[in-house]
């Protein structure tokens, strides 16, 4: 075990605990205080939920820390049961990264999904059908094992890479570095074999990154503008559709402030020499272990029904509400209006 501080060893475990406490209860309020108002939409939201649990279990198994070694980075498990196998340590670093992109590729079906509901809603019926489902299935695991791919084959740390990063790990932490599961960027002072290496893992991850973050725009960039300009909703419809937006734009935010600016901060201060470790283990570790708590919080805060119902276990007022029809019903409404529309245009 490599003991960092009291901060970073004691807080991801806490956040664990809520996130297993609130996942759970968000689920259920998805199974019983939306059936008809969320319409299938729901079997996302709990999907969402499922992974955020899985992700805690992840960030129990291999806690992680980041040290910096000049024009380098060191990501390195702290403990747990892979800390004592270095090559089963390197790929339990390797998966516990790629849970970054898995996360990026539940936000980007959720936006998918959004757009669809408004475009094309006579998809969305078919969204949840088995060929559709094993797309998304197989769409999602790509995420993760591209990012993993990439961790393995371009950060894994070879012989040189050891005695690079020994020095720092015998003066801050005085262990052996040969013995630590790790992941590595090296971006000078090494052999051209090992620089370019470093360069194509990180910058592949942030071309990866980025492709999210630009599909999150576009996409989000247009459902507002669709249902900010679409007469043919009812106000009951255009309400749930906000709702729903209002929670997914908060989604989209906390992976981009505690998942992608972080990486990226601590991807490439190093460059330029920045000693970033104290950002590293105080923010960027600590911010990754937030998400899975703060996502289920952010759209149960957006749903009315969701919120009344915990505002009433709390004994605290409640907000009023507006009835709403099913996502999928409002999605069928429009398209018979549209169709009905397009139909009298022709006559």
């Amino acid at each position: 075990m490599i003991y960092v501080n009291w901060y970073h060893y004691h807080i991801p475990k806490l956040f664990g605990v809520f996130s297993f406490l609130i996942n759970p209860i968000f689920i259920y309020l998805v199974l019983t205080k939306s059936k008809t108002q969320m319409g299938k939409y729901r079997y996302l939201l709990i999907f969402f939920a499922v992974f955020d649990i899985v992700y805690s279990v992840a960030e129990l198994l291999t806690p992680i820390a980041v040290i910096n070694t000049g024009y380098g980075f060191v990501t390195f498990i702290t403990d747990g049961p892979f800390f004592d196998d270095v090559m089963d340590g390197q790929h339990g670093v390797a998966s516990r990264c790629c849970f970054i992109s898995l996360s990026y590729a539940i936000l980007i079906i959720h936006f998918v999904y959004r757009y669809l509901l408004l475009f094309n809603p006579d998809y969305v019926r078919r969204f949840f059908e088995p060929l559709d489902v094993f797309v998304i299935f197989v769409y999602f695991i790509f995420h993760g094992v591209s990012w993993t791919w990439i961790c393995e084959h371009c950060l894994a740390p070879n012989d040189e890479i050891r005695d690079i990063i020994r020095p720092a790990f015998q003066e801050v932490y005085h262990v052996d570095a040969d013995t630590i599961p790790c992941l590595t960027g090296q971006y000078m002072n090494a052999s051209n074999y090992v620089i370019a290496k470093s360069w194509i893992g990180i910058s592949s991850l942030t071309l990866f990154s980025s492709y999210c973050m630009t599909i999150y725009f576009v996409l989000g960039y247009k459902i507002l503008t669709k249902i900010s300009r679409n007469c043919a909703m009812s106000k009951t419809t255009l309400l749930l559709h906000r709702q729903l937006f209002k929670a997914l734009v908060v989604q989209t935010c906390i992976p981009i402030f505690a998942s992608f600016l972080p990486t990226v901060i601590a991807w490439y201060a190093p460059i330029f020499l920045i000693n970033l470790t104290w950002w590293n283990n105080y923010i960027c570790i600590i911010a990754l272990a937030a998400f899975p708590f703060i996502d289920p919080i952010a759209v149960i805060c957006f749903i009315p029904n969701y919120k009344n119902t915990i505002l009433g276990w709390l004994k605290i007022r409640k907000f009023t509400t507006t009835t709403t029809p099913s996502t999928t019903d409002a999605a069928s409404t429009i398209s018979r209006k549209q169709t009905t529309n397009n139909s009298r245009n022709e006559q």
